[in-house]
Order: C-alpha cells, then structure tokens, then sequence
C-alpha cells in the first residue's frame, strides 16, 4: 500500500510539473532499463563449495542495473535538460539510488555552440570499441562544444569533482580531512569516512581542477577521428590530498593523482567507416602523463567485426604496455575471435579469450566473480591495466584461457534473455600462484559458470 501511494505521488508530481510548465509530452522524454540475471559457480579449488550469485552480465553489474533516463527540450530547441536515476552493484555507498549526471544545455549561432553546465556526463568523445568504451570524464561543472563545420566537435571541460566508477554507482563521493585536537602532534589531522559532498566543501585550486580538451572530425562513410586530453587534477578528492600532519596540500611532486580520472590522460581513436557491414575501431589510452616514465600505462584497442547475411564475425584485440620505475614489465596481449548466426530471434554465440598477462575475474586472490563479456583482468590489475604488472625474466605471469558458448532469445527489439556457460582455465608459470587447502603449488584455476541473463528496456 505504501508503494503504490509513493508511485501515485510520483505520478501526480510529474503531471503537476508538466501542467505547471506548460511543457508538451513530445518534449519530456524517459528511457531505460533493467538487467540482471543469475549464475551457478564452480571451481576445482579444494574446499569451496558450488555457490549462486545474482549478477546482469549485459551490464556487468552485481545484483542489478536500473536506469531512468530523462529529457526535456524547449519548444525552440535551443535548451534542455537531462538527467539519469541509477541503481546498481553498489547501493551501500549512494543508497538505491544515484543520480550519474543531471544538466542542462543552451545552444547558439544556430546549434554550433552548446554550454553544458551542472553534473556533467556527455557520450560526445566516447570511443566505440569493446575494451575500453570510455573518454576522458567529466563530473561537476561546465562543458563548452563548438561545432564550426559540419562534422567536426570541439569541446573544453572543466570540472571539480568526478562521478566514481560503475562500482561505485557513479556516484559522487568525498573523502573529508578532519582537524582532530585529541591526536597528539604531529598528527593532527585524520581521515573521514568517504561521504556524498556538501557542495560547499568544493573548493578547489585552480591547476586542481579537472580540465578536458575534445576534439573529433567525422567525414561521412569513410572515417572519425577523435583526440582527447585530461590534464592532471584533484577532482577525485581521495583522503591522500592534504598532509595529515599540517593539513596543507600535499605537493604536485608526492601526490600520486591516484583518485577517480585524477591523472594526466591521453586518448586517440579511428573508426573506419568507408566499408560496408564492417566494424573497425583502434583506440589508443596513455595515462598517468605526469609521471610516465615510472608509472605510464598504455593501451591499444582494436574491435573489429564483419556481418554476412545472418553470420556475425569479430575479433577483439588489447595490448597492456607499462612503464614501471627501476623494471622491464611484461606487456599484457588480449585476443577475443567470436562468431554469431542470427536465426530469427535466437542468436547463439560462440567467445574465445586468450589472455597472456591478465586472468579472470575469477583467479584473484580477492575474487570480484564477475563473469560479463569483458569478465577479465590484466595482471596489471585495472581496465587500463593500471596496478603491478609481472616483470620480464621473472616467474611471475599469469594466463588465462576463456570460452564462453551463449544463446540469445529477443522477445522483441528491447527485451532479451541470454543463457550461457563461461569456463575459464586461468594458470601462471610459477608454484603457488593459485595454491588452496589441497595444494600449495597449485599453478592454475578452472572455474564454471553457468548463467542466465535478462534485460527490459523501456
């Protein structure tokens, strides 16, 4: 009953905003989703036991995804706003629901200069490949694009503080440095526990915040290329800003910019357009700028995918290249051919991953058992292959060797279930690596999961 009467107030809110504004139903749009699905787990590590997990692989989200998306356009199309609800993986931290990005838009000189000002999320410079799908970010600010000729975008950005990532439902959190007068000196200061932001608190130096330089050409059915830049910044607010012996900024020359896209960045993308039912997409990351020589990471991308008639073929491939101060690191090499028929509305499916230099995301030893499309890892530990990478001469890798068979069922164009077995042999040539109860030299790990997918769109 309860329920039902939040709904029938929300309801009656939305109808009064849309009467009081005088606003159009063709000029308020929503859109969205559900994913989630579930899986059966087993492993051949002694003393675990077969487990259940309810996990939306569409959306690689532990337990669920929901997205509520909104927009409204003025009558002269030259204003809007938009806006997303969100719940998902991790509601401890923002509750059911976050709010990703909410902001509003102006256009001039007829739609070639767009001002984007409020919780910024724009998709304008996001690549297009599997791996990485991402760009430079944005957050709490203002985005200023240009579009002087047909096809080619500009964009400068700048923001205060950054959304976290997908774990953290794209919230915004904020790490408080607190002044503690019971801590003897020198440590007089401690750190919070890391907190939604009272805005007011967001304040930062002006080479602190973060800035964005976009840029893209598009020349119809033969290419787009796109560049992007993000300066070094503090808009991550991590507790490791401030010395916590004298409260004061902590200097450009110790601060890892360690925080959410708080490092120097570099992006690159080509999409090859000129060939027909082709898909061909390189992207090229180079991050942590400031520092590269001790603690770069590059990474290369190509998607690539062809569609005969009913057949659908690709290959993924990634490359994990790193600088480490004082170390020779092992590169990281991802190869993922796949197949699919589409047979009315079944599409079985067929992934292979040879990953030399990564694992699953099963053969941790703190597991994420996480089993998405790109449910896998590079040693170096995150999707830019930021972390701890092995080093050349020693025995120190890490493999893995995933197959993934799935069969698609689309009851129409926004409503699907997926059903699929993933089975990875995750191994390393060295003792130890994956040792358990049975055996401390254990050098690999093979893991099942058989899993159900589900995802409705609206």
């Amino acid at each position: 009953m309860c329920g039902k009467r939040i709904l029938g107030l929300t309801a009656a809110a939305l109808l009064l905003m849309i009467a009081a504004g005088g606003l159009r139903a063709q000029e308020l749009k929503f859109d969205g989703y559900i994913n989630s699905g579930m899986g059966v787990v087993a492993n051949d590590r002694k003393g675990d036991d077969v487990y259940v997990k309810v996990f939306g692989v569409d959306s690689e989200s532990n337990g669920f995804r929901f997205r509520l998306n909104g927009s409204y356009t003025n009558e002269a199309k030259n204003a809007g706003v938009k806006f997303r609800l969100q719940g998902q993986r991790r509601i401890d931290q923002s509750g059911y629901l976050s709010m990703p990005y909410l902001y509003g838009w102006m256009n001039f000189l007829e739609n070639k200069i767009t001002l984007t000002g409020g919780l910024v999320d724009d998709g304008t410079w996001t690549s297009a490949d599997w791996w990485w799908n991402d760009d430079a970010g944005e957050g709490l600010g203002l985005l200023l694009k240009a579009e002087p000729i047909k096809g080619l975008t500009f964009g400068v950005g700048a923001y205060t503080i950054s959304q976290q990532g997908g774990g953290g439902n794209n919230a915004l959190l904020f790490t408080p440095i607190i002044k503690d007068t019971a801590i003897p000196p020198p440590h007089t200061y401690t750190t919070g526990t890391a907190r939604l932001p009272n805005f007011g608190e967001l304040t930062l130096n002006a080479k602190d915040v973060k800035y964005t330089i976009n840029a893209a050409y598009t020349m119809p059915d033969t290419f787009r290329f796109g560049v992007i830049f993000r300066t070094k910044n503090r808009a991550g607010w991590t507790d490791k800003r401030l010395d916590l012996d004298t409260g004061e900024r902590v200097s450009d020359d110790v601060y890892t910019y360690g925080g959410r896209e708080e490092s120097m960045f570099l992006q690159t993308e080509l999409r090859v357009l000129a060939v027909k039912n082709l898909t061909a997409v390189i992207v090229g990351i180079f991050n942590k700028l400031e520092k590269f020589d001790e603690r770069g990471n590059m990474m290369f991308s190509e998607t690539f995918g062809y569609k005969i008639d009913n057949l659908n073929i690709g290959l993924n491939t990634v490359q994990f290249l790193y600088n480490r101060k004082g170390k020779n690191s092992d590169p990281g090499l991802l190869f993922n051919p796949w197949v699919s028929y589409t047979i009315d509305n079944i599409i079985p499916r067929l992934d292979l991953v040879y990953f030399i230099g990564g694992r699953s995301k099963f053969g941790s030893s703190s597991p994420e058992n996480q089993w998405e499309r790109r449910g896998l890892a590079p040693q170096g530990g995150n999707v830019d292959g930021s972390g701890t990478p092995g080093v050349k001469g020693n025995d120190d890798d890490l493999s893995v060797l995933s197959v993934r068979p799935s069969v698609k069922i689309n009851l129409d164009n926004r409503t699907f279930l997926e059903i699929g077995d993933m089975v990875n042999y995750d191994f390393a040539n060295y003792s130890g690596a994956y040792k358990d109860s049975g055996s401390a030299n254990k050098k690999s790990l093979l893991t099942n999961v058989f899993y159900v997918d589900m995802k409705f769109s609206f």
